[in-house]
């Protein structure tokens, strides 16, 4: 039996539930209650599971919760940019909260979308690929810039670049991606387009239809420039964190 349509209410409900969690990993009930304005008992049946908030109350918490940035900024916060420009996100990407945090955003992004399998490429994106694969319940495919996996058939895409001067290749094995699956295109840092084009260029080589992407840092809007001409129009394009630099 192939993988149900989302019911959106459900998972309407479900996300915000799963954010109330998340908060709850850094606020006591009480600054909950103070936030959401929701009494602090029901609060704690919510994030225990032992009642599930009806769809109403769902909204409400969530308006009241997008007023409250704390955690976004916190997140923030710990991508540092060092010097030469890298933005280092390792204390992102290494802390199981924040990473939980995100696919719950993508999550609820998504949330009308059937999302069949993550792919990403190897290798600074496979721990919040995989974060968001659990929280969507999909399969977890992860491209490379070599043949990894020894002999046999694989998808592969070459981008060419002028400056510098080189040739860039992804690699995925035809037997980790199954033709008409449902993909969502995860990347952590997005700056020049050329890996999220390789991307592309492989999953619809495979047969694939994309779902959308989900970015986490994005840093100005080459990148968006450079994949548009690959992409549906209707194709959406999610980005938590938006850098000029």
């Amino acid at each position: 039996m192939g993988k149900q349509e989302p019911n959106p209410v459900q998972t309407f409900v479900d996300s915000v539930v799963e954010r109330l969690r998340i908060l709850k990993e850094i606020m006591t009930y009480s600054e909950m209650e103070k936030r959401t304005g929701v009494d602090s008992t029901l609060l704690c049946r919510y994030v225990t599971g032992s009642v599930r908030p009806s769809k109403p109350q769902a909204q409400l918490i969530l308006e009241r919760l997008k007023d409250a940035p704390a955690f976004r900024n916190l997140v923030e916060q710990r991508m540092l940019f060092k010097e030469g420009g890298y933005l280092d996100m390792h204390e992102v990407l290494g802390d199981p909260t924040i990473l939980k945090w995100i696919a719950s955003e993508v999550y609820f992004a998504f949330s009308n979308k059937r999302i069949d399998r993550v792919v990403t490429a190897a290798s600074s994106g496979i721990p919040l690929a995989t974060a968001i694969a659990l929280r969507l319940d999909a399969d977890l495919t992860f491209a490379t810039p070599s043949k990894t996996s020894g002999k046999g058939a694989y998808y592969e895409s070459e981008i060419s670049t002028s400056n510098p001067a080189e040739v860039f290749a992804l690699y995925v094995p035809v037997s980790w991606i199954k033709k008409g699956e449902k993909i969502l295109i995860v990347d952590d840092v997005a700056t020049t387009g050329r890996t999220m084009s390789a991307l592309i260029t492989l999953i619809k080589d495979a047969g694939t239809v994309i779902q959308g992407i989900a970015v986490l840092a994005s840093r100005g809007n080459r990148w968006r420039e450079q994949i548009a001409p690959l992409l549906e129009k209707d194709v959406p394009v999610f980005v938590l964190f938006q850098f000029s630099r």
